[in-house]
Order: structure tokens, then C-alpha cells, then sequence
């Protein structure tokens, strides 16, 4: 017997321990539903943080070491900016140092501030409220991250800050000088600049945020990457390039969801292919056609329940 709950002789094995460990904690807390409600949101922070800090240590390992061709890259950049005539980010970075300076310390604490607050907020909000809608936009940001290190990989970028004929980095001179410290860069790519995450990510909850019937979160949803695009910029982390980079970034793994993994081109496409390739063979793609058809049916609004009334719109763009 073990914590009263009796044990029969051939229970050894690792298994059997796991087993007879859930019995003794639902013997002794028989009100603590540990599997129905805990292990499911263990299991999502364990996804999300996993996925998180695994794509911060696989970034390090992609051509982390390759200065150069970053730095060449950045001035391919920087080139490809001028012929096109947007080459901006010198001009706002030197108008904030000599006519605004507490412009510039705001935006190196937006920068740094804002994003992990925000992000992490409303995704509580939205986890709790509708998660439905919550693993959908989940899945678009691991799709971002699977899609970043690809560019990261094919373009490694060195940010402007390092760039010292044009820009400065703003962070490291006027702080916070915690987020400025060399040891940080132990822990992360210097040269992932291209496309920005930033600015990404913010962008997908800019849409969540004008998707809702509350007008000050529509407002919000519009201010919220403006401001990003001028923190990325004016601190010198990253180019005007970069933000369009992750606009795009964030627009392709929507794309994929949709096409994709909402199956409203992609698996209706395969079902035709598979009936005019292999005929009755083919019954259980069209049963997974058929179970698959009411995701075409999605419902109007964004969240369930007061915390984001959203407008009419369908669909989740």
C-alpha cells in the first residue's frame, strides 16, 4: 500500500509507477482534477515556451558566425533602399537624438517594453475567451518562426546599430543598459534582422485588435505597429526592409493556415486529384472531405464572451 492506495506485487515498471503516482494524488486530493483542467494548460505553456526558447537557441546555430556576409547583406540593404528612395531610417534616427531626445528613450523602451506585455496579455485573453481562435493564431506565429528561420538562414542581416557610417545604436547609449549588455548576445542570432518578428507579430494583433467592436482597441490596433515600425527603425535594430519582411512573413503563414490547414483550396484540391487518380479508392479522402467541410463554415466572431466583442467580419483576416 502506498499513500492508501493498495499495490499489487508486479508493479514495477516506470508505467506502472506513473500510474500508481496519478492514483495516490487522486486518492488523497480527489477534488484536484490534475489531467481535466491543470495538464491541458501545462501542455500549451510547455508548447509555446518550448517552441520559444528552441527557436532562440536553433537561430544561434544558423550562420552565426558569418559577420561578413552579414554586414555585406546590410549594405545591400541599405542600396537596394536608396534606389528605391526610402532610405529614411538615418534621418529619423538623427532627428530624434537632436530635436527630441525623450522621443528616442521612449522608443528604446517600446521597444523592449511593449512587445512581451502585450503580446502575452492578449493571448491569455484570447486562450481563456475562444480557443479555438487562440490555437489558430498560435499556429500562425510557429508557422512565422519555421518561415523567419528559413530567411535568417538564406539572409543573415546585420541590424543598422552596426552600421556605424549612418546609424547609432540608440539602446546602448541612452539604456535601458541591461537590454544593451554584450552578455545577451550569448543567447541570441545578431544577425536574424531580416525578416523582423517584431514587427511581425505585432502586425497579426494589430488585425486582432481591428477585428473587435471596441473602438479604442481599433485605434490601438492601428497605433500599435505604427509605433513598432518607428521603435524597430529609431533604435537602429532594424530597416525599413525588415518590416516589410515581416509583414510579409506574417501574411504567408496566414496564408498557409488558410490554404493549408483550413482546407479551403489545398485539401479540396487533393480529394479531386486522388478520385481522378485512384476512383473508389479514394472513399476515405472524400469521408475526410465531407468531416473537413464544416471548417468552411467559420464562425463571425474573434472571441467568445465581452473581453473582445468583434465586428461581423468572416474569417479570421
Amino acid at each position: 500500500m502506498l499513500g492508501g492506495v493498495d499495490v499489487p506485487p508486479d508493479l514495477n515498471t516506470s508505467g506502472h509507477r506513473y500510474s500508481l503516482i496519478m492514483a495516490t494524488i487522486k486518492y488523497h486530493f480527489p477534488q484536484f482534477p490534475l489531467s481535466g483542467i491543470w495538464l491541458p494548460h501545462l501542455s500549451e505553456i510547455g508548447l509555446v515556451v518550448g517552441t520559444y526558447f528552441a527557436y532562440m537557441y536553433s537561430r544561434t546555430l544558423v550562420f552565426s558566425d558569418f559577420q561578413g556576409t552579414a554586414l555585406a547583406n546590410a549594405q545591400r540593404v541599405i542600396d537596394f533602399e536608396k534606389n528605391l528612395g526610402f532610405f529614411w531610417e538615418p534621418v529619423w534616427q538623427s532627428w530624434t537624438i537632436e530635436s527630441a531626445r525623450s522621443l528616442v528613450i521612449f522608443f528604446n523602451w517600446a521597444y523592449i517594453v511593449t512587445f512581451f506585455p502585450i503580446v502575452l496579455t492578449a493571448s491569455i485573453v484570447l486562450y481563456f475567451t475562444n480557443r479555438e481562435r487562440y490555437k489558430y493564431y498560435r499556429n500562425v506565429v510557429l508557422l512565422s518562426f519555421l518561415i523567419a528561420l528559413v530567411g535568417f538562414m538564406l539572409f543573415p542581416l546585420a541590424p543598422p546599430r552596426m552600421i556605424a557610417d549612418h546609424f547609432v545604436d540608440t539602446i546602448n547609449i541612452f539604456g535601458p543598459s541591461g537590454y544593451a549588455s554584450r552578455d545577451l548576445a550569448n543567447y541570441y542570432n545578431a544577425y536574424a534582422a531580416m525578416p523582423s518578428l517584431h514587427f511581425s507579430w505585432t502586425v497579426m494583433f494589430g488585425i486582432i485588435f481591428l477585428r473587435t467592436n471596441n473602438k479604442l482597441l481599433k485605434v490601438f490596433g492601428v497605433i500599435y505597429p505604427t509605433m513598432t515600425l518607428f521603435a524597430i527603425t529609431i533604435t537602429g535594430n532594424h530597416y525599413i526592409m525588415d518590416a516589410v519582411g515581416g509583414g510579409l512573413l506574417i501574411m504567408a503563414s496566414f496564408l498557409t493556415m488558410e490554404l493549408g490547414f483550413r482546407r479551403r483550396f489545398f485539401v479540396p484540391g487533393v480529394v479531386s486529384w486522388t478520385h481522378a487518380k485512384f476512383g473508389p479508392a479514394a472513399r476515405t479522402v472524400s469521408d475526410m472531405e465531407n468531416w473537413l467541410s464544416d471548417s468552411q463554415q467559420r464562425p463571425p466572431t474573434l472571441v467568445s464572451g465581452n473581453a473582445f466583442p468583434t465586428s461581423d467580419h468572416q474569417g479570421f483576416l
